[in-house]
Parts: C-alpha cells; structure tokens; sequence
C-alpha cells in the first residue's frame, strides 16, 4: 500500500507563500511631485532680451513703411518675363533698321570726306604718283604707247589684286570697298576717275578685262 499524502490543516498559510498586491487602500495611493502653482491674481515677470526688441522694432518699422510701385524706368530688360512676342521682335526690328541707318550714315561721311580729299588732287600729284610707280619696276612697261596717263593708272588698279577682284564691279565701287575693308587704296585712283567722271568718259568706269 502507498504511502498516503500528508494535508496541511485549513486555514493555514505556509510560510513560502507569496504575498498578495493590494491595488486598493490609501496606504498604495500613487502619487507624484508637482510644482506649487503661483498664487492667485500674481503676474509673472518675463524678461525679454534687447536684440529681440530690437528686430521687433525693425519689423514694424518694415510694415509701417508704405510699398513704392516700381517704374516703368526702373524695370531693366532681363525682368520682363511676360513680354508679348510680338512687341520684343518690334523692338528688335527697330533697333536693327537704327542701326543699319547709323552705319549707312557713317559710310556716306566717310565717302564725301574720300571724294572731297580726292578732289583737291591735283594733276602735278597724279603724274607724281605714276612716276613713283614706274620707279619701282626693274624694266619698262610695253604695249602702252597709246594709252593715256590715267588708263594707265586705271589698269594698274585693275591688276592690284590686293585690292579685291576687279569683274562685276565698277572701278568706283571697288575703290570703295577696298577704302570700307581698310585697305587703304590709291587716293590717286579715285582723284582719276572723278576727273574722267567730270568729262563724260563713262568708258572709264569697268576695267578693262570686264569690258
């Protein structure tokens, strides 16, 4: 037969046992610190730094101070972001044809500043010049017996390529274009074809290899 169990008595605890948590009762209220509200009807004092005031200050001083409509004067070119398309090519036609009038014009005083220098060439000069061209040749020119002074210093020019190609153009023209692009043609060649201008020798205007 088994040994048969031992019971405790009721109403006893064993001396292990764990202790039961009271959630209730007075003795386990859970509280915790706080801070003494301050009195009633006291104000506190807060202290407020200089530079805080100070940008206070400029802030209002900002927003009193009454916005200026820009002006017309004002707006620069690159700030117009919504200009009609139209208007913008207008404006740059104009500036275009201004300008093209301002070269024009420049170009005609400096072709009447030209002709009025050749026209106080005198005929000592042009024989002057064509003397100092023959010089600085080794041999004489030949089959030229029969032309005169200035249809030699017009071929002369012709045969200058320095000067640019001298078909399709009048001898006139090609001086003046030489004179625009800074080459600095013979004053004399014009003084020449003024003179043959003056008698009527419109012969004299194409070179000789474009007649």
């Amino acid at each position: 037969m088994p040994p048969g169990r031992r019971g405790r008595p009721r109403g006893s605890t064993p001396s292990n046992a764990q202790s039961t948590l009271a959630f209730g009762g007075r003795n386990n209220k859970i509280t915790k610190p706080s801070r003494p509200s301050p009195a009633a009807g006291k104000k506190l004092s807060v202290s407020v730094s200089p530079s805080i005031k100070q940008n206070e200050d400029v802030a209002k001083a900002i927003d009193d101070e009454p916005v200026k409509a820009p002006q017309v004067d004002d707006v620069k070119d690159d700030e117009i972001v919504n200009e009609d398309p139209t208007l913008a090519e207008g404006r740059e036609r104009e500036l275009a044809i201004r300008q093209s009038q301002q070269q024009k014009k420049k170009a005609e005083t400096k072709k009447d500043e030209a002709r009025e220098k050749a026209r106080k060439i005198s005929d000592a000069a042009v024989n002057k010049y064509w003397r100092d061209r023959e010089a600085e040749r080794t041999a004489a020119r030949v089959h030229q017996e029969e032309l005169t002074l200035h249809e030699k210093i017009l071929r002369h020019f012709d045969l200058s390529s320095q000067y640019g190609p001298c078909v399709g153009l009048s001898r006139a023209r090609r001086w003046k274009r030489a004179e625009g692009l800074g080459l600095k043609p013979p004053i004399e060649v014009l003084a020449v074809l003024m003179k043959e201008e003056g008698k009527g020798n419109k012969g004299m205007e194409r070179a000789f290899m474009d007649g």
